[in-house]
């Protein structure tokens, strides 16, 4: 029905119109999406019938009063998006009329509420681009003089004016004429606000009019128009309103009477100042987000100083008073308002700098001397802001702000340093720097980049700066200023060289190398007549030779100071030329390979800090050569003494410092500069520090090397005991550095050692007779401070190398070795072996080391304790200290390293000293029980050690040839086990030892221990593979070690070497034990015979061994070596272990696996086997206990045990032969033990059986502990994989047939996909498989004929691999298998008939009549309530009508369409996907005689096809894709044709809505005749249990009206179908309803 006649909606006399009121009533849904759609939808008929939808939504706002206030916006904002996209469609009288209602629904309450009124507000705006005269025609009605407006009509003045400038700038002098006699009217402070914003928004419109004067209808347009009201409207404003409480209010008014400074004459503005900067000032106190003040105050104070530059004057220490505290306050970035804030009262700086520069100035350089950091803070960042903005403004202050901001140079806030930086940047960029004090802003720069990390934790202040933020900055502040910033040489050049020196600055010596080296270079290769100067002149610039020295030494440590190294060597080389004119052709060539070598060693990881100490020094030493004056090296020597108090608290500065004054020394040919460099040395040595007295004592021994008496003098002097001559002498350098007598004594001992070594060779024999040993041996005896004891090993140690011949270039006996190689053992027994703490340990070691190369021998005894007491003190201590901090753990494992590299050293000399076996023997003694320790880090230690001791062996033992290496054996046998050590370092070593073991045979028998030997080759490649985590690969090696052993090891030498492999049995490691046990099996199995006089000893050995083994890789190889003597006795084991509990044991089941390996044992264990699994009751079935009828299955245990026998018999890879010889008859026993066991219980335990020891852990209560279908497909799975048949098994696993057939409810699927796998991979074996599961269909178990049903069904697909004959019995099989009891079988009896359509076209047709007869019948299944018969039944039709002719089913075709449509909407997925397939296969039979029918049955399912295209399941789309497809070519449309075919892609992705309609306007073009039938089709939907089809339905309907001509349109019945679409926006479901209103949006021309 059409509508009732309503004249003020613009009727199309359509149905759209009855949708538009539907969506207009509708409009207002409870979900917000809907609604959101609604609007939508209304827009997208508005656009196209713009006074339909506009008048309509008029219409019933003006006829329903009491709509809902959130109805109407939504109509508003709908009304709004049309009339902004359409404007140009709409008349005047139209517009005229929306402006009406919206004026009134603008007002209709007196109330304000926003929403509703705002939305209104914006219809007006909208139309008002168009028609602002009528929108101002129709406010100016409601803005009478002398009564108060509403709110909302002054809010769309104001909108409408900042919207459509040029269109109101003529209304607004009206306006203000109206709007100014009511202000006074506006008592409450919203209408105030709203009336300030019109006020701000006219003002605004004025000033953009003006500004673009030459596009404005009227060019003679002023400010002098408005003078006058906006001078009226100002004196209201400010002096009444202005006072009002409401914040929001009094910011807008300021922003107003902002916009109005523009417009006020000056002398206006100037007459106002007085009252009005107060005023405004004072608001900062009440408003918490002023930037509207701010904003406005910008405004005036810019609009008053453009006419007079000094109007501000009096009003400027109150403005500063205001605007500086905030500037003060911390920014909250993340508000935007407050940045926008602090921005303004930047941007008020800089307009008060234009006039009042010297004030300003100087107001700010006052708050700087205050304690308050955010003041200073805001202080620096207005400054930076005026050195950047300002410009001329600042012209003559600079040298004023430079002086001011020294007053910040010295601050301790880094956040007031940090803005500091930031300012004195900006000033480098304006010549600031250049002027005077600006070389103290670098100064402060400098001083920045030394900063260090602070500790603790972060504190929560946001606006926190580190330490290292800051000294960052700083450091890229100095590069930048040094690199980019113009002319700023002149500040930095050479100023930046007086930085060097001060103590404060080391640790930005890396920038400030940088920055020196940046600008040296520069002007070195411009030739710059400053880049050399006068020293004398430059009274500051330290000389030369301090910078030298300076940069020397802080090179010698190059990664400290934030890895300054290779900064510091470019600052040397740059500055050559000004250090001496000498040194350019030494550095030049030198230091930039130096600093390359620097950079290599750093990058690469190998940097050795020894190396480099060596490079340095040596630079250091070709320098004073290369300038060669006595004088120069007295200045270099007396700089670096000078320098000492720069490192007081750098420790290895100062060594390095230490050094350098001893190469000076020796350089030097004044014996008085020595002497006073002794003593500054002496003076300033920390006697505490390890480093400084390391460093005094190398600076004494290079000393030495020129002034060995005056040295040693010295030290002499120091060294004696009598108190007269040392107390005060000593006291005075204990004093001086603060450190105990002790520790003096430490130094002075240490010198000792240095002052010795490095004397010349012809003076060390009378120096140390005479003094230098007397100073050593009072002490040795005496000493008690570990520092002490530490020095004088140092000390021995360097005096025992210093007597070494090589050095002395001699021989000579040093008698008194054996007393100082006493007092080492006595420091090394001292030591703990809990703990490792120090360096005395490994020290003493090392001494001993080199006390032990001289003369004379020590004796075996003496050399014997020495060892044991060497080796107990270092391998027996523990892997990790007991604290667990990282520095404590990263402490001991350096010491532990030096420990075992000081030992082995010991070794190394105790053999070298004397290569015999007895020696060998010794050393092995004490480390053998150390191998065997069942602590890890004790046995590498050993074996390390072990390994090292042999290879020196070998390459220095003095073998002569035809001897026998006595010691082979049980060496040999000692390292084996630890071939497969559960550490892959220590298998390693232990292959490396018997290697060399083997070599050094090979020596002692006369041959090169190097030369080729096809057994000793093979052992690297051997140990390569125990390094792998694998253990087949590891044990795999471990055997051809034994093949090497059985081949290398000397008749004589295997007693001894069994005698130690039996120990290896029980090693505590179990991998070890196991490598042991495969040697053992190696070397019985090829050199057994050799052992005739000791077997009863072997057999006892190993029986003994057996019992104490718990490994069972261990246990598994000892039996083997029994297996060797008595194979025999297996067949006495097998009856044993059928009755042993279930599951097997781990012994149990090697057993097995030990019978499997003999081929002829196990082929009749297998037939015994057999017969018994054949024969056996499968399950029991029983009730639950619980009165139901359901039964349940019990598992036997006969079936089970021998599945299991079986499963564990064929792991074995001998017996593959017996496995394939009854491959078919072991499947189908495992296949239907698997049937049998899907679901089962586990079997009961006998009672008989329940006492018995070996059940006990092996049984739940009353049951065995195991899964019986786990059991069984075990079993399976392990027959198949003996077959060796590696695809077939890879296919089931990948399938996961596995879980399938223990799953009761998908086990015949699990079935099916092995049959399936089996007819790929071993068709040979089908026709027996067959003939063995034959009878099982007809049996008396329906999991055993569901499995054979199953098999069956999928072999007839698979044509028997190729046999034919078969298929024809199987088919024959489950015909009489249709009327099975089970449904589970007549399914599976229906998919193998379904299957013979894979059997080819001959069979097809022999059996056409009967399977189509089949299947029809199982989609008649009475008792099939789940749809799985007629689910199969569809499938297998789909199958069969692929092969058969026109002729076999046109009697039944369309009875079939008829029979499968109600499945089109079946619950079930997969009933819905097979129907559309099913349907969309009998397009095949539908271009012949039953074309006809057919097509109508093709029109009368398509609707339905067409909806489940976007099913919510993904398999019926994807049918339905192809039943399009296969129907295409007869629906009677060539172009719906290629869309199916080129758009309906299987696994391709579908654009639902555009596919739709584009092919609704194809069957609009096509098919017109069938339009109504189609519409109506979807209507029916409309009703679909579905949500989705309804939604479907509806925006299908919606493509085929929507797209649809006039004329065709006569044919539906829209009425219909509109009041159709109109209830389902009354549907439930929010999708269904978006879809309507989406549908209907698409009806604009209906």
């Amino acid at each position: 029905m059409p509508l009732k006649e309503d004249r003020t909606v613009r009727h199309t006399g359509g149905q759209v119109d009855e949708l538009v009121m539907a969506l207009i009533e509708a409009a207002y849904d409870k979900d917000t999406t809907v609604r959101e759609i609604l609007g939508t939808s209304l827009f997208e008929l508005g656009k196209r019938q713009p006074h339909l939808v506009l008048s309509s939504c008029n219409s019933f706002l003006m006829k329903h009063a009491k709509l809902p206030q959130g109805h109407r916006v939504v109509l508003l904002s709908s009304m709004e998006k049309i009339i902004t996209q359409t404007i140009g469609d709409i008349d005047r009288d139209f517009a005229v009329e929306i402006i009406k209602q919206a004026s009134a629904e603008l007002t209709q309450s007196k109330d304000v509420i926003p929403d509703w009124q705002s939305a209104a507000s914006s219809v007006l705006v909208a139309i008002g681009m168009q028609h602002c005269n009528d929108v101002m025609s129709e406010m100016l009605d409601k803005f009478q003089p002398g009564v108060l407006p509403h709110y909302f009509v002054v809010q769309t003045l104001a909108s409408l004016a900042t919207a459509n400038v040029f269109g109101m700038v003529p209304f607004i002098k009206a306006c203000l004429g109206t709007m100014l006699p009511m202000l006074g009217m506006a008592k409450h402070d919203n209408m105030r606000w709203v009336f300030a914003k019109a006020l701000a928004s006219f003002c605004e419109a004025i000033i953009e009019y003006i500004a673009n004067i030459e596009k404005a209808p009227d060019p003679n347009v002023t400010t002098d128009f408005f003078v006058t009201e906006m001078y009226a409207a100002w004196d209201l404003l400010f002096n009444v309103w202005l006072n009002s409480k409401e914040s929001k209010l009094r910011s807008a008014i300021i922003d107003a009477l902002g916009q109005m400074s523009y417009i006020l004459m000056p002398s206006k503005l100037q007459d106002c100042l007085p009252k009005l900067l107060p005023a405004i000032l004072s608001l900062y106190k009440k408003h918490h987000e002023p930037h509207l003040i701010t904003q406005g105050l910008y405004m005036m104070l810019d609009a008053a100083i453009q006419s007079d530059p000094t109007v501000l004057e009096s009003y400027l220490d109150s403005l500063l008073a205001s605007l500086f505290p905030q500037i003060c306050t911390v920014v909250d970035y993340s508000n935007h308002l407050a940045v926008k804030n602090h921005n303004e009262i930047l941007r008020c700086f800089t307009v008060i700098t234009k006039a009042f520069s010297s004030r300003l100035i100087s107001f700010l350089l006052l708050k700087l001397d205050t304690g308050n950091e955010r003041v200073r803070i805001g202080v620096l960042a207005v400054v930076r802001h005026l050195v950047n903005a300002a410009g001329a403004s600042l012209d003559k202050k600079e040298d004023l702000i430079l002086s001011g901001l020294k007053l910040v140079l010295n601050d301790q806030s880094n956040k007031v340093k940090k803005v500091l930086a930031q300012t004195i940047i900006a000033m480098s960029h304006h010549g600031y720097l250049e002027l005077e004090g600006g070389q103290q802003m670098i100064e402060f720069i400098v001083r920045q980049c030394s900063l260090l990390p602070e500790g603790g934790k972060r504190p929560a202040d946001p606006e926190y700066v580190s330490n290292e933020s800051l000294r960052s900055m700083c450091d890229s502040v100095l590069n930048l200023l040094s690199t980019t910033v113009e002319n700023i040489d002149r500040v930095l050049w050479p100023f930046l060289l007086e930085l060097l020196l001060p103590e404060p600055n080391t640790e930005s010596m890396s920038s400030l190398c940088l920055a020196v080296s940046n600008i040296a270079t520069r002007k070195r290769q411009a030739n710059d007549e400053d880049f050399l100067f006068d020293f004398n002149q430059q009274v500051n610039i330290p000389k030369p030779t301090e910078i030298f020295m300076r940069l020397i030494v802080l090179s010698g440590f190059p990664t400290n100071g934030r890895s300054r190294g290779v900064n510091v060597l470019k600052a040397i080389h740059s500055l050559g030329p000004v250090i001496h004119e000498k040194l350019p052709e030494l550095w030049d060539n030198v230091l930039p390979k130096l600093t390359s070598r620097l950079e290599e060693m750093s990058s690469s990881g190998e940097y050795s800090q020894k190396t480099w100490e060596e490079l340095v020094l040596k630079l250091l030493a070709k320098s004073l050569d290369q300038v060669d004056d006595e004088t120069w090296t007295t200045k270099c020597g007396d700089d670096l003494c000078k320098h000492i108090p720069l490192y007081a608290s750098m420790t290895e500065e100062k060594y390095f410092l230490f050094k350098c004054i001893g190469v000076v020394m020796r350089k030097s040919a004044k014996k008085e500069s020595v002497n006073r460099y002794i003593d500054v040395v002496f003076a300033n040595v920390k006697h505490s520090s390890p480093l400084e007295r390391e460093g005094c004592a190398m600076a004494m021994g290079y000393g030495a090397a020129s002034h060995l008496d005056v040295v040693l003098a010295k030290v002499d002097a120091l060294g004696k005991l009598d108190a007269k001559r040392t107390s005060g002498f000593l006291n005075f350098f204990k004093d001086a550095s603060g450190d105990g007598e002790e520790k003096v004594k430490a130094t002075l001992m240490l010198c000792v050692g240095y002052i010795t070594f490095n004397a010349p060779p012809e003076l060390i024999e009378s120096r140390l007779e005479a003094s230098i040993l007397a100073m050593v041996n009072h002490q040795l005896s005496h000493v008690k401070d570990q520092t002490v004891k530490q020095s004088l090993i140092r000390s021995v140690d360097q005096i025992g190398r210093s007597m070494h011949p090589d050095h002395l270039k001699k021989n000579t006996a040093f008698t008194h070795r054996n007393n100082l190689l006493q007092h080492m053992k006595n420091y090394v027994k001292n030591e703990s072996i809990t703990s490792l703490t120090s360096e005395t340990r490994s020290l003493a070691i090392g001494t001993c080391a080199t006390l032990i190369k001289l003369d004379p021998k020590l004796a075996s005894s003496e050399l014997q304790d020495l060892v044991k007491t060497l080796s107990a003190s270092v391998i027996a201590l523990p892997a990790d200290p007991v604290s667990q901090s990282y520095e404590e753990h990263s402490e001991y494992e350096q010491l532990m390293e030096k420990s075992i590299s000081s030992l082995f050293e010991f070794f190394r000399e105790v053999l070298i000293k004397d290569m015999t076996e007895d020696v060998l023997d010794l050393l092995f003694q004490q480390l053998y029980p150390w191998t065997k320790s069942t602590q890890e880090h004790e046995r590498l230690r050993s074996m390390s050690l072990s390994y090292d001791i042999l290879t020196l062996y070998m390459e220095k033992c003095n073998a002569l040839g035809g001897s026998h290496f006595s010691k082979l054996g049980i060496l040999l046998a000692h390292n084996v086990p630890r071939c497969s050590d559960p550490c892959v370092t220590i298998r390693q070593k232990a292959f490396d030892c018997i290697a060399i073991l083997l070599r050094t045979s090979l020596k002692f028998e006369g041959k090169d221990p190097q030369s080729s030997d096809p057994f000793i080759d093979t052992l690297p490649s051997l140990k390569d593979k125990v390094q792998r985590v694998d253990a087949n690969i590891m044990f795999s090696a471990i055997n051809d070690l034994a093949k090497v052993l059985t081949k290398k090891i000397p008749p004589n030498q295997l007693t001894s070497f069994m005698d130690g492999i039996y120990e290896a049995l029980v090693d505590p490691q179990v991998l070890s034990s196991s490598g042991s046990c495969v040697i053992l099996n190696g070397v019985l199995k090829a050199r057994g015979g050799e052992l005739h006089s000791q077997v009863d000893k072997v057999l006892v050995a190993l029986y003994t061994k057996l019992q104490e083994i718990q490994h069972s890789q261990t246990k598994t190889g000892t039996l083997r070596a029994i297996r060797t003597l008595a194979s025999h006795h297996l067949l006495r084991v097998v009856t044993l272990l059928l009755d042993e509990p279930l599951p097997l044991s781990q012994n149990v089941v090697e057993i097995w696996h030990v019978i499997g390996q003999d081929q002829q044992l196990a082929a009749m264990v297998i037939d015994q086997l057999l017969e018994m699994i054949f024969r056996s009751l499968p399950y029991e079935e029983m009730g639950d206990g619980k009165g139901k009828e359901k039964p349940s299955r019990r598992a036997m245990q006969t079936p089970l045990a021998v599945t299991c026998a079986l499963t564990e018999l064929s792991k074995s890879e001998e017996c593959e032969i017996p496995v394939m010889n009854c491959y078919p008859r072991l499947l189908a026993a495992m296949l239907i033990n698997t049937a049998s066991m899907v679901g089962s219980r586990p079997p009961r335990v006998d009672k008989d059986k329940k006492d018995d020891d070996r059940y006990k852990t092996t049984f739940l209560t009353g049951e065995l502990k195991l899964l019986p279908s786990t059991v069984a497909v075990d079993g399976l799975k392990q027959i198949i994989a003996a077959s060796r048949s590696e695809r077939f098994l890879e296919t089931l696993n990948k399938e996961n047939v596995w879980a399938l057939l223990t799953d009761s409810e998908r086990f015949c699927d699990g079935f099916t996909l092995l049959a399936r796998c089996m007819a790929e991979s071993q068709p040979e074996f089908i026709p027996k498989l067959i003939n063995n599961l034959n009878p099982v269909l007809s049996g008396l178990y329906h999991p055993q004929r569901a499995m054979a049903a199953a098999i069956f069904a999928e072999l007839i697909s698979q044509r028997c691999a190729g046999d034919m004959t078969l298929v024809d019995m199987l088919v024959n099989n489950l015909l009489g298998r249709l009327v099975d009891g089970d449904q589970l079988v007549r399914m599976l009896c229906i998919r193998g008939l379904g299957n013979i359509a894979d059997a080819g076209a001959t069979h097809v047709q022999k059996y056409c009549t009967m399977v189509l007869s089949a299947m029809m019948a199982g989609m008649d299944d009475k008792e099939d309530t789940d749809d799985i018969i007629t689910l199969e039944a569809m499938s297998g039709l789909s199958k069969i009508l692929a092969q058969v002719s026109e002729s076999d089913i046109q009697a039944i075709l369309i009875n079939v369409a008829l029979r499968i449509r109600p499945c089109f909407e079946k619950e079930r997925t997969a009933v819905r996907a097979t129907a559309f397939s099913l349907f969309g296969n009998l397009a095949a039979f539908g271009n012949g005689p039953s074309k006809e029918p057919f097509l109508e049955q093709i029109h009368t399912n398509m609707v339905s096809l067409l909806l489940h295209l976007n099913d919510s399941e993904n398999e019926v789309k994807q049918a339905c894709k192809q039943a399009l497809r296969q129907l295409g070519p007869l629906v009677g449309s060539n172009r719906m044709n290629t869309m199916f075919q080129n758009h309906l892609l299987d696994g391709a992705f579908l654009h639902y809505g555009e596919f739709m309609n584009d092919l609704s306007k194809t069957i609009i073009e096509d098919l017109p005749e069938k339009l109504n039938y189609y519409v109506m089709g979807n209507v029916m939907f409309f009703k679909s249990v579905w949500s989705e089809i309804r939604s479907n339905a509806a925006i299908f309907v919606g493509f085929l009206l929507g797209n649809m001509p006039a004329e065709q349109c006569t044919h539906i019945s829209k009425e219909h179908v509109c009041g159709a679409l109109m209830q389902l926006l009354k549907d439930p479901e929010p999708e269904v309803r978006i879809r309507a209103a989406e549908a209907m949006s698409l009806l604009a021309n209906i």
